[in-house]
């Protein structure tokens, strides 16, 4: 009996070696030497912290397989520790752990503090000294915040794209209903080769082979997606290829049916690049010459083809949708009547700023990031941080009102 408990409670520990929680701090020793000797934390992490110093908190998971061959991390810079724990927790189980076959993702540091082998006493303290500290650089900064803001900067953010992470989530509301599978075809399409003297890319033909599908939604709306096949996956077999490709599909059909309405209805083809030296864009494009084709590169980061399958996390989704809504804001811009012009730089030169740097880049940039950002402040603000919804609003204010005074249909956001 008492052997039988024995290994019960040993079963037990090795099930929460292997499942660790959220803000849990690691205690495998040969898992800490292995980062340990590749110096990890003081080339990958220690000068992330340095960065955060004044303005944020680096919050690192990492974990080891179960021969202690191979290890992988994620970390979060995000302003608030609580949702860098989440953020960075979500990244290494989600995407790290099934990509490199981790036994668990622990918490390792905390800015420029290892936690590894520390109790959750130790844990709180160091938290607690942090949170004191981002406290005192948030009240003397407060007071010069707006002067700042209307005298210096031109743009609300950097990258809208990280500054509104967690709008959008694979269990938000979805029109998606039916995906079926059409063909395999080849075809001639365009793709970035460089980018032009005054911004934006500049596109070349180029020759692809790739699975079709038909994705179907709601109010009758049907696109074609295009997964382009992969030649790693060939030597797999056409089996493990089209499963692959089913799944991005599917992936790509569910964020689709996210998108507001009046975008959805102008768009009827997606395509699923690879991500090669041929493909110089990590993000996406619209061909400007047809009316409905978006494309979009595989981040190398979402797509894991360890043991036949594909693994994406909520980060992966969020990029991707934030992209897919900047684009097709291309297409409604470009070739529909929903715009009026004159209108859209009446409010463009009320405001005088800009929602992002790359909205500064040209017209074109501009209205897609501040369709982003109208988006976030107006359906996405319980997601995005309240400070972020404030900026936006005090950055363009006439451009929320023109996008307000639309009334246009976005369902399914709320």
């Amino acid at each position: 009996m008492k052997k039988l408990l024995g290994i019960v409670v040993l079963g037990l520990l090795w099930f929460n070696a292997g499942n660790a929680e959220i803000n849990e701090p690691g205690n495998d020793k040969k898992c800490f030497y292995v980062f340990e000797k590749a110096k990890v934390f003081e080339r990958k992490f220690l000068p992330k912290a340095k960065e955060r110093a004044l303005g944020g908190v680096l919050v690192t998971y990492v974990g080891c397989n179960k021969y202690y061959d191979d290890w992988s991390w994620d970390y979060s810079t995000f302003p608030a520790i609580d949702v860098a724990h989440q953020k960075a927790y979500d990244g290494c189980t989600k995407t790290e752990m099934p990509k490199y076959n981790l036994t668990g993702c622990h918490l390792f540091s905390i800015d420029d503090v290892i936690v590894w082998g520390k109790d959750v006493a130790f844990v709180t303290k160091v938290e607690k000294d942090i949170k004191i500290r981002l406290a005192k650089i948030s009240s003397k900064k407060k007071k010069a915040t707006l002067l700042y803001v209307e005298d210096k900067r031109k743009y609300a953010f950097y990258n809208v794209t990280h500054d509104m992470d967690h709008a959008f989530t694979s269990r938000d509301p979805t029109t998606f209903k039916k995906l079926t599978f059409k063909k395999k075809r080849n075809f001639r399409t365009s793709v970035p080769i460089g980018k032009h003297a005054r911004g934006g890319l500049k596109l070349g033909p180029r020759n692809i082979k790739g699975f079709s599908y038909i994705a179907e939604y709601e109010d009758n709306i049907k696109t074609e997606i295009i997964v382009e096949t992969n030649k790693k996956l060939k030597k797999m077999g056409k089996e493990v290829q089209m499963n692959v490709a089913k799944k991005k599909a599917l992936y790509f059909a569910k964020i689709f049916g996210q998108m507001p309405y009046f975008i959805k209805k102008v768009n009827r083809k997606i395509i699923v690049h690879k991500k090669d030296k041929k493909t110089r864009s990590s993000g996406g494009w619209v061909a400007w010459k047809k009316l409905n084709e978006f494309h979009i590169v595989e981040n190398p980061r979402c797509y894991n083809y360890l043991n036949n399958s594909v693994s994406y996390s909520d980060t992966c989704f969020n990029g991707d949708a934030l992209i897919m809504l900047h684009e097709l804001a291309h297409v409604v811009q470009r070739h529909t009547n929903i715009i009026t012009p004159s209108k859209w730089v009446k409010a463009k030169n009320l405001d005088e700023k800009y929602c992002s740097k790359y909205a500064m880049t040209n017209d074109k940039e501009d209205f897609a990031e501040s369709v982003v950002c109208w988006v976030g402040v107006r359906y996405k603000s319980h997601k995005i941080s309240p400070k972020n919804v404030k900026t936006i609003n005090l950055f363009i204010p006439s451009r929320i009102k023109f996008f307000d005074d639309l009334n246009l249909n976005v369902y399914p956001l709320k």
